[in-house]
């Protein structure tokens, strides 16, 4: 199946450590984020890979041969919803795609679940395993995770916002989707009537467009993950994962090894 990876935006809160570089090429254990993600995709069997661009595109688009680019020019006043559209503009949409933020590790295995997973028009996987993760990075894991319902279905009640209780977190979006041509037609149809009745949705996340079409009447399935999966919001995400990494603790959370050829070894230094 093709995949497209939303890489445009800036990294803004990861301070001096985006100044020079993209987000998606920040090291992770001596290796770019990016060319974890590009291995995991490959072998899950997604090919070929659309990037869309949007801050310092040369450096991204030299990172990734092989994948085709695509430039999000709004891409300072727009949010990663903006990006989904540019990849829908340039046709990359249309047979289906597997969508993934570009500045995320994940296992190969997280990917192939979601391909595994039976037919639907817009398909997540999730995070059940989000909790052990959160609490490696921060002190009080309400204080920077989303709120997701998901009946016992499997289908996607509600997303976004900030929960009151952890028995509103049923996961944790992983900022991948599975879309067939309709459920990408039907999806980016929604975004464009709403940059049209309302002035908020040019800095929707993905979270938010999927929020608001949910509420209009979509529907989306989930797929349960536990793990394999990082997010490198700061950059103490980012020094806790080099210090797990280094401590030889975090392959629980996700095993780096499984997003590089066997031959091209982690290092501890990035």
């Amino acid at each position: 199946m093709r995949a497209v990876i939303l890489a445009a935006g800036r990294g803004s809160r990861l301070g001096s450590l985006s100044d020079s570089r993209p987000k998606p090429l920040l090291p992770l254990a001596g290796v770019p984020l990016l060319t974890r993600l590009l291995h995991s995709l490959n072998a899950a069997g997604c090919d070929p890979v659309t990037l869309v661009t949007g801050y310092r595109p040369a450096e991204l688009a030299a990172h990734a041969s092989g994948a085709r680019t695509v430039h999000n020019p709004r891409w300072e006043h727009t949010s990663i919803a903006a990006s989904l559209l540019a990849a829908a503009d340039a046709g990359a949409l249309d047979h289906g795609a597997v969508i993934t933020y570009g500045d995320i590790v994940v296992e190969p295995r997280v990917f192939a679940a979601l391909l595994a997973a039976p037919a639907a028009d817009v398909c997540l996987p999730v995070n059940t395993g989000w909790l052990t993760l959160w609490q490696a990075r921060m002190s009080d894991p309400l204080d920077d995770c989303e709120r997701i319902l998901i009946d016992p279905q499997g289908l996607l009640v509600d997303i976004g916002g900030t929960p009151a209780a952890l028995d509103e977190v049923h996961a944790q979006f992983m900022g991948i989707l599975r879309l067939s041509a309709a459920g990408a037609a039907d999806l980016t149809g929604f975004y464009r009537r709403s940059l049209h009745t309302d002035t908020a949705a040019a800095r929707w996340d993905t979270t938010a467009l999927l929020a608001a079409w949910l509420a209009a009447g979509g529907r989306a399935t989930t797929v349960p993950v536990d793990g394999g999966w990082l997010e490198i919001d700061t950059a103490h995400d980012r020094d806790i994962y080099e210090h797990l990494h280094t401590a030889g603790q975090l392959t629980g959370l996700c095993d780096l090894a499984t997003t590089l050829p066997t031959d091209q070894g982690d290092t501890t230094h990035a």
